[in-house]
């Protein structure tokens, strides 16, 4: 995907820029503030609320009425407005109206609108390649500026005061977007066939491997592995080789960074002690409290005022689990959230609401993206969204919902193009 240096693809972007025509323009202005918002991802939604609204502004110049129609008449959009329309429902019997329509907004403003923004002005494969082009090479500095925190050279604000060495995110959040990188890096290590392009790629794939182990996400680790398994055998092909090559060196930089690393160290007992302590019936634990959420989301929608068709209300859950933590008294610690996307959408919108955000997922995967590269990216993408949603709430936190927003962009926009190209 990212098969030419940053600079060749400024060079080229200029060139076809002051040679096209003023609606041209206008759309490659769009184009550069996608790669903005992709770039501005790992550094924070400060940056990319900016640039959304920034683009916005222009897309409505760009945009015309008969590419909206078309936009929206796509099966995906018709299950991502369905899902946003039934959150707006859902604040009928909010008892909190002012969070949840908050709540509700946002899915508007970083999921959908983006999403919509990106697929208008997609023309051909080579925007999409340089919008994620600008994702990854944002991925490499950060990981630049987390080594750096990790060896005590350098500090941001934000690394101040979380003891994480990652500049600008959440580590959680930064362990998802690593988690996707690393792979992506991997599979291009495989297609490129210039030597040392190739050992660049390999190098980076090392490099973002360990960095995934140092920035200490829990629930990057999983998707990542997880992740790599499922590639294993359906994608790449199970060989003695690809195991090798796709599962022993990480299995490796997560050994060594155990042994040699006290934080990651720090982590991994802490994730044996939360298993002992549920194998005991003690859910006061990172990994218990999870499990303990799902008895809990029960035990919330089957209160008198809620329902398990239609959820308790948008905005809501803060007010519930606090009550619910205290009925049931799995744990002791009150929580602000479900620590799942899955389940904060059930409590939300009930079972409705799961059913179709699972149903979101299902259509995404049976998507027919025919271009390879593309297809591995769907793929990759899909397994970080679904999988990273299970043990954290990725779909109601910026950062990870305007990567998600992204990148189903770009694949929606590839099958347009597809099938565009199928109907000429």
């Amino acid at each position: 995907m990212v098969h030419t240096l940053v600079t060749n693809k400024i060079i080229h972007f200029l060139d076809i820029f002051q040679k096209a025509d003023k609606r041209e323009k206008i759309r490659l202005i769009l184009i550069l503030l996608s790669m903005s918002l992709a770039f501005s991802i790992p550094f924070g939604e400060q940056y990319s609320k900016k640039i959304i609204l920034m683009e916005f502004i222009i897309w409505l110049f760009y945009v015309k009425t008969g590419e909206i129609k078309q936009i929206f008449s796509n099966h995906i959009t018709k299950i991502i407005v369905i899902f946003i329309l039934l959150h707006i429902f859902a604040l009928i019997y909010s008892e909190h109206l002012h969070l949840g329509w908050h709540q509700t907004s946002q899915l508007f403003r970083y999921f959908l609108l983006p999403i919509v923004m990106i697929m208008s002005i997609v023309k051909d494969k080579r925007d999409i390649q340089i919008i994620i082009g600008a994702f990854v090479f944002s991925m490499f500095i950060n990981e630049i500026i987390s080594y750096l925190i990790y060896f005590d050279l350098y500090q941001t604000e934000f690394s101040k005061t979380r003891g994480y060495p990652v500049g600008f995110i959440n580590h959680i959040q930064y362990s998802v977007l690593v988690a996707f990188s690393a792979i992506l890096i991997l599979y291009q290590s495989r297609l490129v066939q210039n030597k040392m392009l190739k050992i660049v790629y390999i190098i980076f794939f090392m490099t973002m491997t360990t960095n995934l182990v140092i920035s200490s996400g829990r629930t990057g680790y999983f998707i990542y592995f997880a992740s790599l398994v499922i590639l294993l055998f359906i994608y790449f092909k199970f060989s003695i080789k690809n195991f090798l090559q796709v599962l022993l060196f990480p299995t490796v930089v997560f050994y060594l960074g155990y042994t040699f690393n006290d934080s990651v160290q720090a982590r991994f007992n802490a994730t044996m002690l939360d298993i002992k302590k549920v194998e005991e019936n003690n859910y006061n634990g990172s990994i218990g409290a999870r499990l303990a959420f799902y008895p809990i989301t029960y035990d919330i929608l089957k209160q008198k005022n809620n329902s398990f068709i239609f959820g308790a209300g948008m905005g809501d859950i803060p007010y519930e689990l606090e009550q619910a933590t205290k009925r049931t008294g799995l744990i002791k610690t009150i929580y602000p959230h479900l620590h799942s996307s899955y389940l904060t959408a059930y409590v939300n919108t009930g079972i409705i609401g799961l059913l179709i955000l699972l149903y979101l997922v299902y259509s995404l995967f049976k998507l027919p993206i025919e271009d390879k590269e593309i297809r591995f990216v769907k793929l990759l993408f899909l397994l970080n969204f679904s999988l990273g949603m299970i043990p954290d709430i990725l779909l109601t936190q910026k950062t990870t919902m305007i990567y998600f927003s992204v990148f189903i962009g770009l694949i929606l926009a590839q099958y347009k193009l597809e099938k565009s190209k199928g109907n000429a």
